[in-house]
């Protein structure tokens, strides 16, 4: 997994691609017609008059020196422009997101600040590497001119031996400039390859980046037979540089059931779910599903049959309509109203403006939390997996609010296995189990009675949330 800021991932895709395909295909094109015209006009030289000729390329080699030379150093120069240049953009799409935040703690001369620093500093390395080439093209040319000056001199004096005649010179003068123009050309090229090749570097750090994923390569089919029964075998897992999550972790989540995970943040619950979609793979142990081990299907069929639904639910810019139908693309009008109506959103999409037709913003930035929540529930509707997810689903929503997306979520749990990461006890009752979690390991489990009987780590956490005290043992 690449870990670096979007607007840097951004900066590589388009700005670095773009250098590198201009650096590829122009200069491709124009560095073989000019080496082509160079060789073709060199033998011409040579076949006229070779005592001249020597004179005409002897400056070759050291424009070939110079160029080397030229390409070493603004190679990094341009590197250091285009991470300066992925900074700036990071720091630009950091802001875009960030506008309420800055807006509501007055940050704005503060990030204006900072974008200003930013922007000079690209601006002082761009004019850097300008700076070299401003130097080296004039000295090319200059050293170019030599030969020829040279050609002039010697041709004079040819002339007076009589061993050649003015317009033969003339000719010889006019193929003497022929090779230096594509050579001047090859002066260019060789700076916009300086700074494609920088680009290219950026962009195969990408590319070459080792997947922590991999696709299985014999995959099995994923067993949809039956509705998926889900076993944690001793599973162990930590993030990278990080302390263990989960310590020989052995759980069940029956098939058709509803499994509720609670406890402390970092107790290791979205980690639970993150090893089942495959978002990281385990350490040790095992995930499987109706006893086939996860990492055994193919990524995209063990994720086309899972719902999941995220505590931030992410809307693309576009229609209620375009974002409803990622889930399935062949879906009628009729099915995504159905979808609607089965997670309580349809009362509120039908007031909308121009109803599912309606235009929702980046991130469906104009509809409200709950809404955004109920709507992501009906597009997982929508698709009609046979497991489901819900990660902290209620968890920045309003009382009244909770109650349309619990409905919503009690529609669509009916005939499927659930896996529910919780904070808010409340929304966990009607499940079929309660796992409490701290650092990675089970501390008990069992139904929301079964626990509450017990008055352990669940009866204390409950306690809180309702201003309920337990009874001592």
């Amino acid at each position: 997994m690449i870990r670096e800021k979007s607007g840097e991932v951004a900066s590589r895709v388009m700005e670095d691609v773009q250098s590198l395909e201009r650096g590829l295909l122009d200069g491709s094109e124009q560095g073989i017609t000019a080496v082509l015209q160079v060789l073709g006009i060199t033998a011409m030289l040579f076949w006229l008059q070779p005592s001249l000729a020597w004179l005409v390329v002897l400056p070759i080699p050291v424009l070939l020196l110079m160029m080397r030379n030229h390409w070493q150093h603004t190679r990094k120069n341009w590197k250091t422009v285009r991470e300066s240049a992925g900074e700036l953009n990071s720091l630009l799409v950091e802001d875009i997101q960030g506008n309420r935040l800055i807006q509501s703690f007055a940050l704005q001369e503060r990030e204006h600040r900072r974008f200003m620093l930013q922007a000079n500093d690209l601006r002082e390395k761009t004019l850097k590497a300008m700076y070299r080439w401003s130097f080296y093209n004039p000295l090319a040319n200059f050293v170019g001119t030599l030969g020829i000056v040279a050609v002039v001199g010697m041709g004079g004096w040819l002339i007076m031996q009589d061993a050649m005649t003015p317009g033969a010179l003339l000719a010889y003068f006019i193929y003497a400039g022929m090779l230096y123009e594509p050579l001047n050309r090859l002066h260019g090229l060789n700076h916009m390859l300086a700074a494609a090749t920088a680009s290219g570097k950026r962009v195969f750090e990408v590319l070459d980046h080792p997947v922590d994923i991999e696709d299985a390569k014999d995959p099995v089919p994923y067993p949809a037979a039956t509705l998926p029964r889900i076993v944690y075998h001793d599973v162990h897992f930590a993030y990278q540089g990080r302390d263990t999550v989960l310590d020989h972790l052995n759980l069940e989540l029956p098939a058709g059931k509803m499994t509720a995970l609670v406890g402390h943040t970092g107790a290791g619950k979205s980690t639970i779910a993150n090893l089942l979609l495959r978002y990281y793979d385990v350490s040790g142990g095992a995930v499987s599903i109706n006893g086939v081990d996860v990492r055994a299907i193919s990524l995209k069929d063990l994720r086309s049959h899972i719902g999941y639904v995220a505590q931030d639910p992410f809307l693309f810019d576009g229609t209620v309509l375009q974002n409803m139908v990622l889930a399935a693309p062949d879906a009628t009008e009729d099915q995504v109203i159905a979808a609607l109506e089965g997670a309580r959103a349809w009362d509120f999409v039908s007031k909308l403006p121009n109803g599912l037709n309606t235009q929702i913003g980046e991130r469906g930035i104009r509809l409200s939390m709950g809404e955004k929540q109920r709507l992501t529930i009906a597009r997982v509707l929508l698709k009609n997996p046979t497991l489901l997810i819900f990660d902290e689903a209620t968890s920045s929503v309003d009382t009244e609010t909770e109650r349309y997306i619990q409905e919503a979520i009690d529609n669509l749990m009916t005939g499927r296995t659930v896996l529910v990461i919780a904070h808010r006890l409340s929304t966990v009752r009607k499940a079929d189990q309660i796992v409490v979690l701290e650092h990675g390991r089970i501390l008990e489990q069992g139904s929301h009675e079964a626990l509450m009987e017990r008055q352990g780590h669940y009866a204390k956490l409950w306690s809180y949330q309702n201003d309920w005290i337990p009874t001592a043992p």
